[in-house]
């Protein structure tokens, strides 16, 4: 059996950074020292410039190289970013979702299983970070946003495995519509790994879940003040991270905010005293930002496999010489995706026609992998010589 894996999910607001204090990435060095994060997915960015100072400043130091950040893309307001460890993480593609107000991120990630380039494809990922409309009255706004990403994991969801959607949702009740439309509606339910529904703001009863505020009154860089009070910032999961149905499983209990001990409510992260974090980490979480990041674990299995397709259901032909593909799926909808040695998705297609042309590959191993219905056929394919 293959050696089990894992990751380690960050989700932050930073509070407009740079803004007028850049050196809130030197503060932040503390929280991802302790928590070693191989994905930080971050809201409130101001520049590529700022993306930089974070990779540069909190996660490439002591001698780190293996942090690498996707491409900052400006669009209206702030922006987000995603870090991620490369020594087990490759970013396959990013795309920008335009809303109302701010765009929503979606970064599809693949893990660089150790077999990867020996017998078969890989684990894949979908981080999508969202800062949604802030304010008590502008609810119907967060849920037209929600909406928005929910149309896309409609479009895509013949091919989506393993999704996160998280960020700054300033969501004031699991009962808001935007959690509900998040959770109930679409080809892709999504769920909230601790299952924690309520009316949570003002709410002492969700004391230990509130993200927002870490600071009573002003703080370092502005935001709000106010203390401990609302579960702004969450990451909701597809099922199969639930069922591990596609090689990704929430590791039980390793949600949290980071620094919330439940003895917050209407007070900072750093007083009184707080020793669920060292005193280094509570002292930078007040000075980073108001918003506590959001943590989880995720196993990775590549020992997990779906309902295989029996041959007999379905006729696959390789002409490597040729480098062309035939399919006979007796008239069924199919989707096909094929992978380079990288585990890095090269072509993908989803229909009826059996005959297609891979002239527009470069020669070598690939990975085939064709999906009916949730049904699934993987094999190792050479193309030309």
């Amino acid at each position: 059996m293959l050696a089990q894996d894992s990751l380690r999910i960050m989700y932050h607001n930073m509070l407009n950074f740079p803004g007028t204090t850049p050196d809130r990435a030197d503060s932040l060095r503390n929280i991802v020292s302790y928590v070693n994060p191989d994905v930080y997915a971050i809201c409130e960015l101001e520049s590529a410039a700022g993306a930089d100072l974070i990779l540069n400043n909190a996660f490439n130091v002591y001698g780190k190289t293996n942090y690498a950040r996707a491409t900052y893309l400006d669009g209206p307001f702030t922006d987000n970013m995603l870090i991620y460890n490369t020594n087990k993480l490759g970013l396959v593609s990013q795309e920008q979702i335009g809303t109302v107000l701010r765009d929503i991120s979606v970064y599809r990630m693949y893990y660089k299983a150790p077999n990867l380039s020996a017998q078969s494809d890989t684990i894949y990922c979908y981080f999508f970070v969202c800062h949604l409309k802030a304010g008590s009255a502008d609810y119907q706004q967060r849920n037209t946003e929600i909406q928005q990403a929910k149309f896309y994991l409609n479009s895509i969801s013949a091919t989506v495995e393993n999704v996160f959607i998280g960020g700054d949702m300033n969501v004031y009740s699991g009962f808001e519509s935007a959690v509900l439309t998040l959770k109930n509606t679409g080809d892709v339910p999504m769920f909230d790994p601790i299952n924690v529904d309520g009316n949570w703001s003002s709410n002492s009863a969700f004391a230990d879940v509130h993200t927002q505020s870490t600071r009573t009154g002003g703080g370092y860089g502005g935001g709000s003040g106010g203390g401990m009070d609302d579960r702004f910032d969450l990451i909701f999961v597809s099922e199969d991270v639930l069922n591990n149905d596609n090689g990704v499983q929430y590791l039980s209990n390793s949600y949290e905010a980071l620094g919330q001990d439940g003895n917050r409510y209407n007070q900072e992260i750093n007083s009184p005293t707080n020793f669920s974090v060292p005193d280094s980490v509570a002292n930078a979480l007040h000075r980073v930002s108001d918003h506590l990041p959001v943590v989880m674990t995720v196993v990775l299995d590549e020992t997990a496999s779906n309902q295989e397709l029996n041959p007999s259901e379905i006729e696959v032909k390789v002409n490597g010489d040729a480098k062309s593909l035939q399919i006979n799926s007796k008239g069924a909808n199919t989707s096909f995706f094929i992978y380079n040695s990288l585990g890095q998705e090269v072509m993908q297609y989803q229909g009826t026609e059996q005959y297609h042309d891979l002239n527009h590959l470069t020669s070598g191993a690939y990975i085939f992998k064709l999906r009916v219905n949730d049904r699934f056929q993987s094999q190792k394919i050479i193309l030309g010589r």
